[in-house]
């Protein structure tokens, strides 16, 4: 398919081009980016313009998905900066090819999204342990004198066959440092003296020419500047107050400042890439998106603004009806037409009809639909960028003040700082009155309270942890449930508030839909990284799963949770301890018992583990890999620990070595294991590690457990086992008194009669097992345990089973009869100790 006529006719640039070089076809495009890897320098520019016909073909017939038409670009503008790059290599006289020394493309080459007529923005760093240039000679120096060379050849002076427009302001402090700096230099920037623009010009960084290597490496030392840990909601703040700055400050804007609206009803003389509702705010909410919730969510981490708005939608982090992907495609359509009028980097729509009639003329469209369909747009872009850069929380004067009861002074003061705007928490003054309705909000939950004075002080230790952003508080207040996602445990649950202590960015997870990410332990190479980012993401995880019990009393979903979050960290940290020893197929296998191998993982529960290893692994490296695991798992750092690990019930119990082959495993169960062991055994499973190995634990397990076995030697050493648990742990409890675990007949008595009735082959008792945990979960995460159940928080009485007196009547009931099934020590006959026969 040929260029239209109509569309010819509409640009004296392409009018020029056809004249030179003839009317293109769909290959002329794809031709000029092959030619490029045998072209040299001084064939760039005649590349360039074949590349543009054949490319403006494409674009205005529509031929190829718009997507691919900036990757085209992109692809022949890193073709060019590889020819002129080698091209000054050689001038400078050094010898093979590029070595030490990289180029970063950033903004729309960086993106993979080039325009018809873009300039490209370039970084130029190199190593000077790699750069084959001795230092006494200036290695900054050769190396921007290589930078000024490429320069030239891809914007020579004096002519209008230029390649690329080139600029260079991108770079650290480029008022006062050369073309190209020293990767040391750069990293030390970056870390200790970047401003917020720097980040965001990073954020669609790529190697573009140049050792590719390097450049990689490189910018994965960049990640942990890139990519935060924590939700950073300064980022909005930041990002506003630099497009109110364009908005401003910038000399193509003049039109829009003295509009009388900031969107008119024709867009004439419209700025569509910097103008109100135009190619820059969808990019900004883009970006503003991937730096807070990039650190977490890995799909967002892309250079591209399409790809990242779709990755925003589908993490559910963007509105799918807002339609932004396809306004941001529409803008740029309209964008590129622009520039292929006189291939000039033009942003400004014309401003007289006549030059309305030449651009859509060009897009073989009539002005006025134009017209409709960007003011449109243009209203749904800045709506979306006003909610998230410029939201002013409205307060409703109308409202009540809610009246606390005299507080003692600190509480006091507390609140009046709230009334002023939360000032105490390095608020800027210009953003605390949008925060009055936080400050109302969280006195109405306080006067529901039994004593607001010590819950303002927690509530204030808390916010004082926080991210010092506006936006933060106001998405507190915006969102009642996230409120009460912080309210609710600081005041009721002594477990979740010393997770909040440990990890106050926890409440980030309640902005997200998703749950933690276990990639985000793993993405860093470093060792103690890695185990911060561990704790953080098993708080994350028990903090989500509680709340979202105490929110709708699912007990078995938060059994799931739990143990599928240990399971997870257990697996993690089985890839630490092989990545530090250097051992990537290290043959290991992970038995979970106890609560984590019946799947019944509770607030605070340990984890009973057994490592097992392939007969064949040394014994010392397999000592070592469990010593690792346990540092790994049980090291306190800032977040508190992963887990307290319980390894008792490994063979030969605490006094036998921590790393059990699966030979010696078989053989003390056959052979030398007490029946508590068995007993201990039955909820056993392989929860991780090494495929093959697993497959021959689990059938070992099975091959343990369902041997014939003497029932009366079973519960005659039961019931032994028993009577020393019970004197040492198990205690009376009134019924109207909060004490699950160690009651007489409670949660300990029915898993431990419930296992031995599995292994002597009957059903156990699961139902029975599953009850008591229930109340195990709420007496542990409301801290109930000791006091009477007139002690439960109005707050969360309405999820919990009613009546909890007699339930707990009702489960020692049962629990006794379970005991009762298994034939009592009296009635057993005295037998020597064995284990089973066959």
């Amino acid at each position: 398919m040929n260029l239209p006529r109509v569309s010819l006719s509409a640009s004296p640039y392409l009018s020029g081009l056809v004249e030179r070089y003839g009317v293109p076809n769909a290959q002329s495009a794809g031709d000029a980016i092959s030619a490029l890897s045998t072209a040299e320098a001084d064939a760039l520019s005649r590349l360039k313009a074949r590349f543009n016909l054949g490319w403006a073909h494409l674009a205005l017939t529509e031929s190829v998905p718009f997507s691919d038409l900036g990757k085209m670009q992109s692809a022949f503008a890193d073709g060019a900066l590889d020819v002129a790059l080698r091209s000054a290599w050689n001038k400078a006289k050094l010898p093979g090819d590029p070595k030490g020394l990289f180029i970063l493309g950033l903004g729309k080459l960086g993106g993979h999204d080039l325009n018809f007529s873009s300039d490209i923005d370039l970084i130029a760093y190199f190593d000077p342990e790699q750069f084959p240039v001795q230092k006494a000679r200036g290695q900054a120096h050769i190396a921007g004198q290589i930078m000024r060379t490429l320069t030239q050849i891809l914007q020579p002076r004096g002519t209008s066959d230029f390649v690329y427009r080139v600029d260079w302001r991108l770079r650290p402090e480029a008022s006062v440092s050369g073309l190209a700096m020293s990767v040391n230099r750069a990293e030390d920037f970056y870390f200790r003296r970047a401003l917020p623009w720097h980040r965001l010009a990073l954020l669609k960084a790529r190697v573009v020419a140049g050792d590719k290597a390097r450049g990689q490496d490189f910018l994965r030392q960049l990640s942990p500047f890139l990519w935060r840990q924590n939700l950073d909601f300064r980022a909005i703040d930041q990002l506003a107050d630099l497009k109110r700055r364009i908005n401003l400050e910038h000399p193509r804007l003049r039109l829009e400042r003295a509009a009388r609206r900031s969107i008119e009803t024709e867009p004439l003389g419209f700025n569509i890439k910097l103008g109100t509702g135009g190619i820059r705010e969808i990019e900004f909410i883009a970006n503003a998106l991937q730096m807070i919730w990039g650190g977490k969510h890995y799909n967002l981490r892309t250079t591209n603004t399409l790809e990242a708005l779709s990755a925003l939608e589908n993490e559910g982090l963007l509105d799918k009806g807002q339609a932004l992907s396809t306004i941001y495609e529409s803008h740029r359509k309209l964008e590129n037409a622009l520039q292929m009028l006189q291939n000039g980097q033009e942003h400004v729509l014309p401003d007289t009809k006549d030059g309305w009639t030449a651009l859509a003329g060009l897009l073989g469209q009539s002005p006025d639909p134009l017209f409709t369909k960007i003011t449109a747009d243009r209203h749904v872009v800045h709506r979306h960028f006003s909610t998230m850069f410029e939201t002013q929380m409205a307060d409703d004067p109308a409202k009540k003040e809610v009246a606390l009861p005299s507080l003692e002074r600190q509480a006091q003061t507390i609140v009046t700082d709230w009334e002023m705007g939360f000032r105490r928490y390095g608020i800027a003054p210009d953003t605390t009155a949008r925060l009055k309705p936080l400050a109302r909000a969280l006195k109405e939950k306080l006067g529901r309270t039994a004593n607001p004075a010590d819950a303002i002080k927690r509530i204030d230790s808390y916010l004082g942890t926080l991210s010092r952003s506006g936006q933060y508080l106001s998405l507190l207040a915006a969102n009642p449930s996230l409120l009460d996602a912080l309210i609710g445990p600081l005041l009721h649950s002594p477990h979740m508030s010393i997770l909040l202590e440990q990890s106050p960015h926890i409440i980030d997870t309640f902005l997200a839909p998703s749950p933690p990410d276990p990639r985000f332990v793993l993405v860093e190479a470093d060792y103690e990284t890695r185990l911060e980012r561990l704790r953080r993401f098993v708080n994350e995880g028990l903090f989500q799963a509680y709340h979202r019990f105490l929110n709708t009393g699912n007990a078995p979903a938060l059994s799931s949770d739990l143990t599928h979050l240990a399971e997870t960290a257990v697996a993690t940290a089985l890839t630490i301890m092989r990545d530090d020893l250097g051992q990537p197929d290290l043959p290991i296998c992970v038995l979970g018992l106890g609560k984590l191998g019946e799947r019944r993982m509770a607030p605070q529960s340990d984890l009973d583990l057994v490592f097992l290893f392939s007969d064949e692994v040394d014994r010392d490296l397999a000592a070592r890999a469990v010593r690792r695991l346990s540092t790994i798992l049980t090291t306190p750092l800032r977040e508190g620990i992963a887990y307290e690990l319980d390894m008792r019930l490994r063979p030969s119990g605490r006094s036998g070595p921590p790393a059990v082959t699966l030979s010696a495993f078989r053989r003390h169960h056959a052979e030398r294991a007490r029946t508590w062991e068995h007993i201990a055994l039955v909820p056993a499973r392989v929860i991780a590690g090494d495929k093959k190995l697993s497959e021959q634990v689990t059938e070992a397990l099975s091959s343990i457990l369902s041997r014939p076995r003497n029932l009366d030697q079973l519960h005659r050493d039961a019931h032994h086992m028993w009577g020393k648990l019970r004197d040492e742990r198990i205690r009376s409890v009134p019924t109207d008194q909060w004490g699950t675990k160690l009651r007489q007949d409670g949660l300990m008595t029915a898993d431990f009669w419930g296992a031995v009735d599995r292994l002597g082959g009957g059903e156990g008792a699961e139902k029975l097992q599953v009850a008591w945990t229930e109340l195990l979960y709420w007496e542990r995460l409301l801290g109930l345990t000791g006091q009477t159940v007139s002690a439960i928080p109005a707050f969360y009485s309405d999820k919990m089973p009613k009546d909890i007196s007699t339930l707990n009547a009702q489960l020692e009931s049962k629990t006794k009869a379970l005991m009762t099934s298994v034939p009592s020590k009296a009635d057993l006959e005295p037998m020597q100790p064995i284990l089973w026969t066959d």
